[in-house]
């Protein structure tokens, strides 16, 4: 079944000269109760792509959809405390100048 993760929604939004672009963390396999139990945040992301089948974290999805367009933009992650190396190598390689934390983009309003 496809679906969110068990273990925590993630939503990441890329935001570049008034343009935005979304990435999530869903599974093609969504689980009803997390693979990787209790490990704490960062260990065993192997299992969210072979048992749940996660394409990718959040930040990759959204640069995957920003594309070349991401260049010189800021991140916004929602659901989530950190980036993990790998996201960061991505977001790096995609040119993001900085990541948000928590926040949505300033100009977004939620009614």
């Amino acid at each position: 079944m496809t679906g969110k993760c068990c273990k925590g929604e993630v939503v990441a939004i890329i935001e570049n000269n008034g343009c935005y672009w979304i990435g999530s963390n869903a599974c093609e396999n969504a689980q009803k109760k997390c693979p990787r139990g209790k490990m704490p945040t960062g260990q065993g992301y192997e299992m969210c792509e072979n048992i749940c089948k996660q394409f990718a974290h959040a930040e990759e999805m959204a640069c995957y959809e920003a594309g070349k367009e991401a260049i010189g933009g800021t991140l916004y992650l929602i659901g989530h405390t950190y980036c993990c190396d790998n996201c960061k190598k991505i977001m790096k390689a995609h040119g993001i100048e900085k990541v948000v934390i928590g926040k949505l983009p300033p100009s977004w309003r939620l009614k």
